[in-house]
């Protein structure tokens, strides 16, 4: 190792004082978009981002953090639970955490297009389920750390100001449903094109299965 990198892992590259300030947000989308670039898969995505983050001084791997955190805040939403339990079938406590930071993940432009709608992410999803996995993410809320961890040999944690900083887990509004978990027809009104793509072209192409092995039936094959 040389000096410089000794200097760099050195105590007095850690901040002095607890961290409460986010990363500069086109800096957070520019490290997101990078990491997107050469990646086939979240795992690929997640080395190519915890490479990126190495790059970064302490404050900034922790702003890191703290701005995917104020996302999840953001994204604690109705209308995108609901887009969440369209498209994977189903979506409890954690699996909203891990769809919320697969969204996130995702980038900048289709970030703000399901903050925006939700159902705007039918645009970009038209072939429906994920055939490799569900649309979730859950290393990315610990990217930061591992990074943080990987440079500094330190616990992020305890350089962040729990204390100034308020869009973690435990601050989350609460959420008002407009729509109902056992009823999937009230999806449909609130993301009606994913509705169409998740659920009844689904429900249509099993119909048509079902219809294939009663027509076979009438065949008299020996």
């Amino acid at each position: 190792m040389s000096f410089l990198d000794n200097l760099f892992n050195s105590s007095a590259s850690l901040p002095t004082e607890k961290i409460s300030e986010m990363l500069d947000i086109d800096l957070y989308w520019q490290i997101i978009e990078n990491s997107l670039s050469t990646a086939d898969t979240l795992e690929q995505q997640e080395e190519n981002l915890i490479n990126e983050l190495s790059l970064l001084t302490a404050e900034d791997i922790i702003g890191f953090r703290l701005r995917t955190e104020f996302f999840m805040y953001q994204s604690y939403q109705s209308e995108l639970w609901c887009a969440a339990t369209i498209m994977n079938d189903g979506c409890s406590d954690d699996g909203f955490q891990y769809f919320r930071l697969w969204l996130i993940s995702q980038g900048k432009q289709i970030f703000t297009d399901a903050m925006m709608d939700p159902d705007n992410l039918a645009k970009y999803f038209e072939d429906g389920f994920n055939e490799d996995d569900l649309y979730e993410f859950e290393m990315f809320g610990s990217i930061a750390n591992e990074a943080f961890l990987k440079v500094f040999e330190k616990d992020i944690h305890d350089y962040i100001d729990y204390e100034n900083f308020e869009y973690f887990e435990e601050n989350y509004p609460e959420i008002e449903f407009n729509w109902e978990e056992d009823n999937i027809t009230t999806y449909q009104a609130i993301c009606p094109r994913l509705y169409t793509i998740f659920i009844e072209n689904l429900t249509h192409y099993d119909d048509d299965d079902d219809d294939d092995e009663d027509r076979s039936d009438e065949f008299d094959i020996e």
